[in-house]
């Protein structure tokens, strides 16, 4: 299993109209998912205990009045469908919808819900399944998560030590008046001009490139 958490599932709501998934099976399964949430969102509002208005936060620049129009959700709106979907038989009668098994509904369930979700699916599976049989249908999911994570680091070690590096050479390399300065100490003790480039090189622990860059900078200027 693979998880795939895609835009369209990110939300409280399944969206009905998205059919971008692998396979007839699979959207067909999303959409038996998407229509049974609903319906137990439904069903769930002609009851008391989840048909209770939660307080929320103003949010935005709307007007005052404006806001005491909106209605505070009820704590049904508020569910997000992978909680749904363990409640009220709803997996069972996706599975029905979509003619597959309970598992089949949650393992696909569980490869498209965000990952701050997938504890709730899993603890439901749990119910009917083995610790085993969930760790089994969890470790492709994990292995995931930890080559994304080593990917991170592998990427930020290399942009770590590329920093480094540049600061390294960036510390060594000697100003062009420094390098003027020495390249006359050189030249007035006799040595080759051909042959300065290599010695500041050597001596500021730089390639000789670097030095004759330096170089041909400041004749420019000149």
């Amino acid at each position: 299993m693979q998880h795939r958490t895609c835009e369209a599932a990110t939300g409280r709501h399944l969206d009905p109209t998205f059919v971008a998934l692998e396979s007839p099976s699979e959207l067909l399964m999303y959409q038996a998912i998407a229509a049974e949430t609903e319906s137990t969102r439904a069903a769930l509002l002609g009851k008391p205990s989840w048909n209770f208005r939660v307080p929320q936060q103003i949010r935005g620049f709307a007007p005052a009045a404006k806001r005491l129009l909106q209605p505070e959700p009820t704590l049904a709106d508020l569910l997000p469908w992978s909680a749904l979907l363990t409640l009220e038989g709803c997996a069972e009668n996706a599975a029905q919808r979509a003619g597959c098994t309970k598992q089949e509904i949650l393992k696909f369930a569980l490869s498209i819900c965000p990952y701050e979700h997938i504890v709730t699916v899993l603890n439901f599976m749990a119910l009917d399944k083995g610790s085993s049989d969930v760790a089994k249908i969890l470790s492709p999911l994990i292995r995931g998560l930890k080559t994304k994570e080593a990917r991170i680091k592998q990427g930020a070690s290399i942009g770590g030590k590329k920093s480094a590096r540049t600061r390294q050479s960036n510390a060594k390399t000697p100003s062009i008046p420094e390098i003027l300065q020495e390249r006359e100490r050189l030249l007035d003790s006799g040595r080759e001009a051909s042959g300065v480039a290599g010695i500041l090189a050597q001596r500021y622990g730089v390639h000789p490139n670097t030095i004759r860059r330096k170089l041909q900078a400041a004749a420019k200027a000149q």
